[in-house]
């Protein structure tokens, strides 16, 4: 992840960060940065750039993160979702749940 992409993040979840149960927020925070780590690692198009991450590059993470639990991935995409409204991207694609 770049710099920049690290301050976008750091700004627009800095009053996440402040509210709700202290935990909670720090795993949800770190999930993203994983997350998004893991969309640069394996999605070359991005670039390393949040401006660049769309619908291919998230339908791709949810693809490689099928064993994960339904509330895991919901729990991600929630966060993701928070990430997408603060940088004004339309919502990002919903994972699929296991039994459809």
């Amino acid at each position: 992840m770049s710099p920049e992409s690290k301050k976008i993040i750091d700004f627009h979840f800095g009053v996440y960060r402040r509210q709700g149960a202290k935990k909670y927020r720090k795993k949800q925070y770190r999930r993203l940065l994983n997350l998004l780590n893991d969309i640069f690692r394996h999605e070359p198009s991005a670039h390393g750039e949040l401006e660049r991450i769309g619908r291919k590059q998230v339908i791709g993470y949810w693809q490689r993160t099928r064993n994960e639990t339904d509330q895991t991935r919901l729990e991600k995409w929630r966060v993701l979702d928070r990430l997408f409204q603060a940088i004004k991207k339309p919502s990002p694609p919903r994972p699929r749940r296991k039994d459809s």
